[in-house]
């Protein structure tokens, strides 16, 4: 039987051809990862789902690694998420992923910065000015100016945010905005100054905490804003305390923390009995996105005596408070760890309150951040990162 010469030779794919699908593989995987966190989280758009795209590339290598040099008295405030550090210094905001390479940096000129932030999404404010933006990651969204001196703010997980402002013949403002940038609701504090605010993930309340000074004494007042309402839905009194940290924490569930307390109101409207801290003294206190919140007490008021209580979003004390013959520094906790920060040394806790593991440090101790698998501690040596477990 004769050959059939007809026949094409086979065409061999040329390794520029397979590097280019390779590629465009990636990208399909990483689109589709995140599209598919979009459908379940419900709350991302184009442009958020665009800028986390964008922040997953320029992540994309390995930076120096730990100790990060930074003056850490330049340090305003850090948030970890996905094991990406977030930093907000007095010249600029700036992400570190895990292995400390720098990503977006953007420079700002606010003289008292400060900032609130949802997942990966922030608002930058300019304490006792009118200036502020928006962030997703490190990329600005949208930069503006409030109405008036802005006392506090906030931003919810639908997009939304809110800004406590001073009025001109009231003593604060609320105004919340959709995602617009559209003002939707605004209620005058006629005597009360706005110390904080938290947005519902469902994207419907306000929580606002307020202070104001009755006869010498500090008193402060917790109301709960329905934005189709023209009414509160609820106001809770608070004499003596001064307020300093509301949060919604489980659906419409809300931890408020006071100097002297913590309170927790259910679906809004039922106050629960508040937990005094009787003789001990709030040092400081840590919250996550997912509801855990941390609290660090100074035990009859000696800095040389703390305690250091963690929360679910249930609103259950995950175990027996942790008490120690020194001070500390500070506390966090994720949804497996707590870390509790001491002046040289790191103590790490399974969600029992099992010590898992202990570790020292160069420099003075400032903060702690736990996400995870890493554990990082800001110092005056810098920013250091551990293994939470080591």
């Amino acid at each position: 039987m004769e050959e059939n010469t007809n026949r094409k030779p086979k065409k061999h794919m040329s390794k520029k051809t397979k590097l280019t699908l390779s590629i465009l593989f990636v990208i399909s995987a990483v689109l589709l990862i995140v599209f598919t966190a979009a459908q379940n989280l419900g709350n991302m758009t184009i442009n958020t789902m665009m800028a986390d795209v964008k922040a997953y590339f320029l992540s994309l290598g390995a930076g120096d690694g730990y100790p990060y040099e930074l003056d850490a008295v330049n340090v305003r405030d850090m948030k970890i998420n996905n094991s990406n550090i977030y930093l907000l210094l007095n010249d600029k905001t700036t992400t570190l992923n895990s292995t400390a390479k720098e990503i977006m940096p953007q420079a700002h000129t606010y003289s008292n910065p400060a900032m609130k932030s949802v997942n990966s999404r922030f608002i930058i404010y300019d304490l006792d000015s009118k200036r502020f933006r928006i962030q997703q990651n490190t990329e600005i969204e949208y930069e503006s100016e409030a109405s008036g001196k802005i006392t506090a703010a906030s931003i919810g997980e639908k997009g939304n945010y809110a800004l406590g402002t001073y009025g001109e013949n009231v003593q604060s403002v609320l105004t919340v905005y959709n995602k617009k940038n559209e003002s939707i609701f605004i209620w005058n504090f006629k005597s009360e100054r706005i110390v904080d605010i938290s947005l519902s993930d469902n994207g419907k309340f306000a929580a606002v905490a307020t202070i104001e000074a009755i006869d010498g004494e500090i008193n402060s007042k917790l109301y709960v804003f329905n934005f189709k309402s023209k009414e509160y839905v609820s106001c809770f009194d608070y004499k003596g305390t001064t307020l300093v940290k509301v949060d919604y924490v489980k659906g419409t569930n809300i931890v408020a923390i006071g100097d002297n307390l913590r309170s927790c109101i259910l679906k809004n409207t039922n106050r629960q009995d508040d937990q005094s801290f009787g003789s001990d003294v709030l040092s400081n206190y840590s919250l996550t996105d997912k509801g855990r919140n941390t609290l660090v007490l100074s035990r009859y008021g000696s800095t040389s005596l703390s305690k250091v209580s963690v929360y679910s979003k249930n609103n259950k004390e995950s175990f027996t408070p942790l008490s120690f013959e020194k001070e500390v520094i500070w506390a966090d906790s994720d949804e497996k760890y707590t870390a509790v920060l001491f002046e040289n040394e790191i103590k790490t806790y399974n969600k029992r309150g099992k010590e898992i593991a202990s570790q020292t440090f160069d420099g003075k101790a400032l903060r702690v951040a736990v996400d995870g698998k890493r554990t990082y501690v800001l110092t005056t040596a810098g920013l250091q990162c551990f293994k939470t477990r080591s």
